[in-house]
């Protein structure tokens, strides 16, 4: 980060090498996507999993049965518990609890340190049980799962879950409860809502906006700038946030204290959604226990190619940094001709820039070593996967 103290000015320079994953895409088959996509970052594989099957599935009019759907949300409620616990833990609390890297909760705080460790165990076992294993998954085809978890395996998974209930609901306590840096922006809000994109400036009159995800390219536009290895997005020409403050701003909130004009309670919002997502997993596994699961993928290929095309599809879906789009054309034998990825990071990275010289501004009567710290507390607040920014 390049800050000019005087000017308040601030440039995001990601000078991570690019990795081309969507050129690494050309050329390989219509079933190899899942499995390459996940590499693009080690901390949401799931997500890239996913998305890359839903735009496959979208290209070849593919619909996945009940027992794939519910399966698959549960791996997004077991990636999203993985990686909030991560961030918040062992990246966000050592800044409030006054030490300097989350190795040292163990001895500054065991009793943070034991609750993260047993959500994060969480989060991996719903990973291993479902998706086969807790960082790259296995199990998930093009239609749905070539294998899925046992009643058993589900059964000790919903114990783990209410083992670990009150965990989830005191992380939520812990993170609500910190004194926050004072922060006002006007961002705009943006998260997936079923087939839209929604959007929402909390600032101005707290109207919202949708449009089509198959519209997603012409809304979320992507900048090169000349410092940076990392595109920049905006929606619709505005700064942009998105993650878990996006998604509660734009759900039922009011039940939840959150200024939604301030990036630091991204954390806070984290620590509702790791809640949720709890309790989210333990209805679903409810679910399939009462229901006779279909282990079977959807066969076959519905929609017809066109002619000359061949075949186009997008998978867009929420992972625990923001929306996150996978767009894939296949020819009429199914070789990848086209892919384009657009990663959350990406989009929070103009409201990151946006944000730091607003929060330069209006905490400028601090000395510079102190407005440091503060821009470094904000930016972890984002959550940043500069991995993924650059795939």
């Amino acid at each position: 980060m390049a800050v000019d103290w005087n000017n308040n000015s601030v440039k995001l320079n990601v000078h991570e090498g690019e990795r081309l994953f969507e050129g690494i895409l050309v050329g390989r088959t219509a079933e190899e996507s899942h499995w390459i996509t996940p590499r693009i970052c080690g901390v949401c594989p799931i997500a890239h999993n996913l998305a890359s099957l839903a735009a496959i599935e979208n290209a070849y009019g593919i619909k996945i049965n009940e027992t794939s759907r519910l399966l698959r949300r549960l791996m997004v409620c077991g990636q999203m518990i993985q990686s909030h616990v991560l961030h918040l833990f062992f990246l966000v609390l050592p800044d409030y609890v006054g030490i300097d890297r989350g190795t040292e909760l163990a001895q500054k705080d065991p009793k943070s340190f034991g609750k993260a460790l047993a959500l994060k165990e969480l989060g991996d076992e719903i990973a291993y049980v479902v998706a086969g294993r807790n960082v790259h998954p296995t199990t998930t085809t093009v239609g749905g799962f070539h294998k899925i978890p046992s009643k058993e395996d589900l059964k000790n998974l919903l114990k783990k879950l209410e083992e670990t209930g009150e965990d989830a609901k005191w992380t939520e306590k812990l993170f609500s409860g910190l004194e926050y840096p004072a922060l006002k922006v006007g961002l705009e809000l943006v998260a997936q809502v079923d087939d839209k994109i929604i959007s929402k400036t909390p600032s101005v009159d707290g109207e919202t906006l949708g449009v089509d995800i198959k519209n997603y390219k012409q809304n979320i536009e992507e900048e090169l700038r000349d410092y940076s290895t990392a595109k920049f997005g905006k929606f619709q020409g505005k700064e942009m946030l998105v993650g878990s403050l996006a998604r509660l701003a734009l759900g039922d909130n009011k039940k939840y204290k959150l200024d939604f004009q301030n990036p630091f309670h991204n954390n806070i919002a984290q620590a509702i959604e790791i809640a949720l997502f709890h309790k989210e997993a333990k209805e679903i596994i409810k679910k399939l226990l009462d229901m006779e699961m279909d282990a079977q993928p959807t066969p076959g290929v519905g929609d017809s190619p066109t002619p000359g095309v061949g075949y186009k599809g997008i998978g867009a879906i929420e992972a625990p940094r923001g929306g996150l789009y996978h767009e894939i054309h296949l020819d009429e034998k199914g070789i990848i001709i086209y892919a384009n990825i657009i990663t959350p990071t990406v989009q929070n990275l103009t409201s990151i820039e946006k944000s730091a010289k607003a929060l330069l501004e209006q905490h400028k009567d601090k000395e510079i070593k102190e407005r440091e710290r503060l821009l470094n507390m904000l930016v972890r607040a984002y959550d940043p996967c500069i991995t993924c920014s650059v795939h």
